[in-house]
């Protein structure tokens, strides 16, 4: 090989790698203009303002179905107080669980349907009223327990397979028309 073919290879070749470099260390700079940096999202905001429904009449419950036979309980949404937030990732709700006493337990709950959790933002009182919850944070869901209804709203009722919130309408519509949990299709009355 002459020498001026090596020679102008090798200068080639310096340029390259000195622009290779420098296209690397911007790169590395986390800056969105080249397309190889990353820009971390937005933390999660609940959004919604939080209010307090009214507490809930007997006659706008409706009952809901869940997938564990052995369950002493009966559980209720109220028609009335049901907000879906799909910009939000979030749906609300006033639940009422009764047990096969007669006794009844109340809350107003959220869950967030991409990370699967829930909050109690209140919980009712004697006097047929809510008392805000003292502590009020996101929890995860239990699959299992007495409190089960929150994986049953989340996974049968309020959260479709991309894990967003689906529409109260359609909630009400599950809700009426549960599913059959062994996998037969839907229940008909």
């Amino acid at each position: 090989m002459n020498k001026n073919k090596l020679l102008l290879s090798l200068v080639t070749f310096i340029i390259s790698i000195s622009f290779a470099g420098s296209a690397f260390s911007e790169m590395d700079n986390d800056s969105p203009d080249l397309g190889g940096g990353f820009i971390e999202p937005e933390a999660w905001k609940e959004g919604a303002e939080v209010t307090i429904p009214p507490y809930p009449q007997s006659d706008d419950l409706i009952k809901v179905e869940v997938d564990r036979v052995d369950m002493p309980f009966q559980f209720y949404l109220d028609k009335k107080n049901i907000s879906s937030f799909v910009k939000n990732d979030l749906v609300r709700y006033s639940v009422v669980i009764e047990s096969d006493s007669g006794a009844k337990n109340v809350l107003f709950e959220g869950i967030r349907c991409q990370t699967n959790q829930y909050k109690t933002y209140a919980y009712g009182t004697y006097d047929n009223k809510f008392t805000k919850a003292r502590t009020s944070e996101w929890k995860r869901i239990n699959d299992s327990g007495f409190m089960v209804h929150r994986y049953n709203f989340y996974k049968h009722y309020m959260c479709n397979d991309l894990r967003q919130p689906i529409p109260v309408s359609d909630i009400l519509r599950k809700v009426r028309y549960p599913e059959d949990f062994q996998g037969t299709g839907e229940l008909s009355d």
